[in-house]
């Protein structure tokens, strides 16, 4: 067989919106305003690029329009220096309309034969099928694979009509390659250090009715993990390839479901002398113990994610979370947690199926009471959303609750609204949306404020009194809050964030003036001109850039937009309240 040249690739990275794609699979993608910085790993795409580079001779390319940032036409000018024979690629809902324009303009270019695969073709082949040459269903990296190798398409399983095939055994695949597109360059924001994703498991034993996983890739109730010896052999060959690498975060369906591999794992890592990385992990809490967490946490462990979804046992009857609901399990295995000194992460979802106005003030109430308690560290709010394919989207179909059942634009579930309740209708929804979001930021400012301000009394007497000093919002609320509070109250201190946080902050005692510079995250493209002259105006002795971790990754842009202020300093302010000027190297948190 001749050589060809294959591009492996995930979605387009900016809509004709200006929307920047933040693409995850199993859950839903996201669009927002002017944010560059959060790349989660494309794992399929990644072991399918790596199986497809091991097995065949051909030219091999992975690209990545997410994590670079790429609208259309920067990905076409990209892709057409390869002139593919082939493009395979993982597309979602929310992207779906920019996937199918590139993948058209380079067959019509190059005669391109398209390979299309992710949560949206698979829950929608046909209307895919107008564009591609074959929609791959199920777990895909082996059939992509085949298909390359030139067998008869009408006899493969997991080729769109046929049947998916069977599970894959997880540990046939080679490690994710790290050449085209670096592993290291991946960051989740909410990382507190420079954490590298990785796969411990495959898979999911529930059946969340929201969930594509187990819908679209799965299709069965199933949980896999890799040997314990791949798993640890992964780690140790990641660190030796990046240095700076500083922990590992296993961002997958579920870490925890075998109670035996997660302590095999701990033990493994620490018996390897890995255990001074710092790892982090998407965990189910319900299937936690407390040996389990005094093994994972002896291995370096430091926080738990977890799907709370719901303070509502009617929602999650409605959500078929099953035995992963229990929250009086959820609130023990957190106290307990605390106590060895792990930070928990959790994941909430307002309007899901079965919810109304009163059953999301229970999730509304359960976020505060979590957070005042100084048990809850980091949230995800997102708004219930029904992605194709999944059960929650059957179920809008047959019952007639999507507003726009094919503006797939809207099916993103940050801020926006697809699902129409006569009894609770989408500013209702969007309302508790924000309510979650505000309980978190009131009671993580009541849990913070002492330990807080014991650090600031020291640390804020880098600012002098009179100074000017200009606060950016670019951390949740509660952090926002405590920084001003703190400030000595002999400073004039302005605020630039987004319209939205506005409102939220505008009764801060000690706070001169808010700017609002519109929406999306801080970046230089966001301000308006106008307004950086005026803040420039003003001439701040410092402008303060509050950070979430301490590798600063995903606070560049936000420097950015200080430096055009043109302060007399530019001061970075951590969680733990420490002040520390950006020429210092990160502090450790």
């Amino acid at each position: 067989m001749n050589s060809m040249n294959i591009i492996v690739a995930n979605s387009v990275g900016i809509d004709r919106g200006g929307y920047h794609m933040v693409h995850v699979p199993s859950r839903w993608s996201l669009g927002v305003k002017n944010f560059t910085n959060c790349g989660y790993y494309p794992w399929e795409l990644a072991y399918t690029s790596s199986l497809l580079k091991r097995e065949t001779r051909h030219h091999v390319k992975f690209m990545d329009g997410v994590l670079h940032g790429w609208d259309f036409e920067t990905y076409f000018t990209y892709a057409s220096t390869e002139k593919p024979d082939w493009l395979i690629m993982e597309s979602s809902t929310r992207t779906i309309r920019e996937d199918l324009r590139l993948a058209a303009a380079l067959k019509e270019a190059f005669g391109t034969q398209l390979i299309f695969t992710g949560q949206h073709p698979m829950a929608h082949p046909e209307e895919v099928l107008k564009v591609a040459d074959y929609v791959c269903i199920g777990e895909y990296e082996f059939t992509v694979l085949d298909l390359i190798q030139g067998k008869n398409p009408k006899k493969l399983a997991g080729v769109h009509p046929n049947a998916r095939g069977s599970l894959i055994d997880i540990n046939a695949l080679p490690f994710p390659e790290d050449d085209d597109v670096r592993r290291v360059d991946y960051h989740e924001p909410n990382c507190r250090y420079k954490q590298i994703q990785m796969y411990s498991s495959r898979g999911c034993p529930r059946r969340c009715n929201f969930c594509a996983a187990a819908t679209l890739y799965y299709d069965e109730l199933n949980w896999r993990p890799r040997n314990v010896a791949s798993v640890v052999e992964e780690i140790r060959t990641l660190h030796e390839k990046y240095p700076e690498m500083e922990g590992v975060f296993f961002d997958e369906e579920v870490h925890n479901i075998k109670r035996s591999f997660n302590i095999s794992l701990a033990r493994a890592i620490r018996s390897a002398g890995l255990d001074h990385l710092k790892y982090e992990a998407m965990c189910e809490y319900a299937s936690l113990d407390e040996e389990a967490l005094e093994e994972m946490r002896s291995a370096g462990y430091y926080k738990i994610r977890f799907g709370i979804e719901t303070g509502s046992d009617k929602v999650a009857e409605k959500m078929t979370l099953g035995k992963k609901h229990d929250l009086d399990k959820l609130r023990s295995m957190v106290k307990f947690g605390k106590s060895l000194g792990m930070l928990f992460y959790g994941t909430i979802s307002i309007g899901g199926l079965g919810s109304s106005r009163e059953e999301d003030q229970k999730t509304v109430d359960l976020v505060y009471e979590m957070a005042s308690k100084g048990w809850l560290d980091e949230i995800q709010v997102s708004i219930n959303t029904p992605q194709p394919g999944t059960d929650f989207y059957n179920s809008c179909m047959e019952e007639s609750l999507l507003t726009t059942p094919t503006s797939w634009e809207g099916f993103d579930g940050n801020g926006q609204v697809v699902v129409h309740y006569p009894h609770y209708p989408a500013e209702e929804i969007q309302a508790n949306f924000k309510k979650a979001l505000s309980a978190f930021d009131l009671g993580k400012e009541k849990a913070q404020s002492r330990a807080f301000s014991n650090t600031a009394k020291s640390s804020f007497n880098l600012i002098p009194d009179g100074a000017r000093v200009l606060v950016l919002r670019s951390v949740r609320n509660w952090m926002i809050r405590l920084i001003l509070e703190n400030l000595n109250k002999k400073t004039h201190a302005d605020l630039l964030g987004q319209n939205v946080s506005a409102k939220d902050l505008e009764d801060l005692e000690g706070l001169n003036q808010i700017y609002s510079y519109g929406l999306g995250f801080f970046s230089a493209e966001s301000i308006p001109t106008d307004l950086i002259e005026n803040l420039r105006n003003q001439q701040y002795d410092f402008v303060l850039v509050p950070v979430a971790n301490n590798h600063l990754q995903g606070y560049q842009n936000v420097l950015e937009v200080a430096k055009m202020i043109l302060p007399e300093d530019i001061l970075h302010v951590y969680p733990e309240g420490c002040l520390q000027p950006v020429s210092d190297l990160p502090v450790a948190i």
